[in-house]
């Protein structure tokens, strides 16, 4: 079940339920009266078809007019309106910044809780209802900015983490994850391995073919890598034209099986790599110095192939 979608039709198939329960448990004694509710249909309606930045702006003020109209035709029971002023204070909350949101808030509250007061309704239970304006806008507004606040805390934490030229994990976020899988080898979980992969001559095709033909040739390798290695395992771009593969539970022997699937599978899309592999032995600075060794190797050897690193099992 995709739970934002429930929340949405809630949210705005709730709204028009809600006025339609008024309607019926509080009809107008005014048949003029009944004209106000097509009206309020009709402006909330221009307001959402006006778009998503100014829709919001435009419905904190619909909603704030026809909960101070509820609230005057409800007479005595006012305090209706309390059910669904929330609404209107994360509205508001929503859709402006800090200060003019406590600013629009304030203003439409300040009018629901004086209103009962010119009504003479100043009575039970009105304490109760003015005293919980204010703070449903404070949490309103608290809401909302700590959603802000998380939403960019992501962002700098996927920028942070992630190639924005390829979409894949970065070096650091590499080495977390090395890191945590160390941590599970240590706890009595098999070993893993990394493997070190580098395009052949990359400077070259570059130089020759230019600079976006070179990021292009990235990206479709980063879309391979991460179509053919195994659930479970995790590729990055390790840095320029070099990416990383981290392989969780597998040896030295299944990674450069692996490996040797990969090259086989880049060079029949015209892409020459090579291929360095190391399995972990309880150090991490070691395991990225003998996984560079292999590839140094490999290339040294006349590239396009996959070396493992030497003295492994």
């Amino acid at each position: 079940m995709d739970w934002r979608r429930v929340l949405y039709a809630v949210a705005w198939v709730g709204l028009p339920m809600g006025i339609g329960v008024q309607l019926l448990h509080n009809p107008p004694k005014d048949p003029r009266l009944y004209l106000a509710y097509p009206l309020f249909g009709l402006l909330f309606a221009w307001a959402l078809l006006q778009g998503p930045r100014k829709a919001p702006k435009l419905l904190t003020h619909a909603l704030g007019a026809y909960l101070l109209f509820e609230a005057w035709r409800a007479g005595r029971e006012y305090f209706v309106v309390g059910f669904w002023s929330p609404a209107l204070y994360l509205l508001a909350a929503f859709a402006y910044p800090l200060p003019y949101a406590l600013a629009a808030g304030a203003f439409w509250g300040g009018l629901l809780v004086l209103l009962p007061l010119l009504l003479g309704q100043g009575g039970f239970p009105f304490p109760h209802y003015a005293l919980a304006q204010p703070v449903l806008l404070a949490l309103s507004l608290l809401l909302a900015r700590f959603r802000e606040y998380y939403g960019q805390v992501r962002f700098w934490r996927e920028q942070a983490l992630t190639c924005p030229l390829t979409g894949l994990p970065n070096r650091r976020a590499l080495e977390m994850a090395l890191e945590r899988e160390a941590a599970r080898v240590e706890r009595g979980e098999r070993p893993f391995s990394l493997v070190l992969m580098d395009l052949d001559d990359f400077k070259k095709f570059n130089d020759e073919r230019g600079h976006p033909e070179g990021d292009r040739l990235l990206k479709e390798v980063a879309r391979y890598l991460k179509e053919h290695v195994r659930q479970g395992d995790l590729v990055g771009r390790w840095g320029g034209e070099e990416f990383a593969l981290l392989l969780p539970a597998t040896d030295p022997l299944q990674a450069e099986r692996l490996s040797e699937r990969l090259r086989e599978g880049l060079k029949a899309l015209g892409v020459s790599a090579s291929f360095g592999v190391a399995g972990y032995r309880g150090d991490l600075e070691e395991l990225y110095r003998r996984a560079d060794e292999a590839l140094y190797r490999a290339k040294e050897k006349g590239k396009d192939r996959v070396m493992r690193a030497t003295r492994e099992g």
